[in-house]
C-alpha cells in the first residue's frame, strides 16, 4: 500500500479541484461532512475482496488515508500531516463485526494495532439507536459508540464517545458527532455527512470542502 499512497501524493489532481485515486483504483462516492473535511471511497483492483478506502481532505488538502475490510476493520491507516501510520494485528481479542452489528444491533470490540510507539489497544462497543435515517437520500442506521485507546503500558491515549452512521450499502461507517477526551484536552466534533456524490453528479471527486469551513476558522480565531 505505501505504494498506492504514494502515487496519490505524487500523481496531483487530474483536473484543477479534483481528486485522483491510485492507478488501478475506482473511486465510487464523495461525501461533504459538516466539519470542513470532504471524504472519497475507492476501491482497487489488486486489493482482495471487501477491502476499501477511505481518504480525508480539509483545507490543508489530503490529511488521511485509511482502510477497511468487508468487518469495517480498521486494516490500515495514514495521517499524513504527523507521518504516522497504524495497522491491524491479527488475530484480534474480539474483532469487530459489521455483519453483527446489524443482525444484532450490538457490536464490541477489543483490538491492537501495531504502530510507531509500540502495542496500542482498542476497546470499544457500536450499539444501533435508530434504524433507517436518511440524510441526503442516503439510509444509514444511527449508532452510539463508546472507544478507548491505551498505549503499551495501559495509559489512555483517547476515550471517546458519541453516535456515528453506519450504511449497510456501503458497508462501513460514516462519522458523527462526540466528545473526545486525551490527557491534555477534551474537545466536541460534529462531523456529520450532508452530501452523497456519485460519479457523474456535481461535486463527484471535488477537493473542496464546503460545509463547516466559516465555523471551523472562526473557532481559530477565538482561540
Amino acid at each position: 500500500m505505501m505504494r498506492a499512497l504514494a502515487l496519490i501524493l505524487l500523481a496531483g489532481p487530474a483536473a484543477a479541484g479534483t481528486f485522483t485515486p491510485p492507478q488501478g483504483c475506482t473511486a465510487h462516492l464523495t461525501v461533504q461532512t459538516r466539519s470542513c473535511v470532504v471524504e472519497h471511497l475507492w476501491t482497487c483492483a489488486a486489493d482482495a475482496p471487501g477491502l476499501q478506502w477511505r481518504g480525508e481532505i480539509d483545507q490543508r488538502g489530503l490529511v488521511y488515508v485509511g482502510q477497511i475490510d468487508a468487518e469495517a476493520q480498521w486494516v490500515q491507516s495514514f495521517f499524513l500531516t504527523s507521518g504516522e501510520r497504524e495497522s491491524l494485528i491479527t488475530p484480534a481479542t474480539d474483532p469487530a463485526s459489521l455483519s453483527g452489528l446489524l443482525q444484532s444491533g450490538l457490536d464490541t470490540y477489543d483490538f491492537s494495532l501495531d504502530t510507531a510507539e509500540g502495542t496500542h489497544r482498542v476497546v470499544g462497543f457500536d450499539r444501533i439507536a435508530e434504524r433507517n435515517v436518511m440524510i441526503d437520500g442516503e439510509r444509514l442506521h444511527r449508532t452510539e459508540y463508546s472507544i478507548r485507546k491505551t498505549d503499551a503500558d495501559g495509559a489512555m491515549i483517547y476515550e471517546a464517545e458519541g453516535s456515528e452512521f453506519v450504511s449497510e450499502t456501503h458497508g462501513r461507517f460514516f462519522s458523527g458527532t462526540g466528545d473526545v477526551t486525551r490527557p491534555d484536552t477534551t474537545f466536541s466534533y460534529d462531523s456529520r455527512p450532508v452530501d452523497f456524490i456519485y460519479p457523474g453528479q456535481k461535486g463527484f471527486l471535488s477537493d473542496t470542502p464546503l460545509f463547516g469551513c466559516d465555523a471551523l476558522a472562526a473557532s481559530f480565531v477565538s482561540e
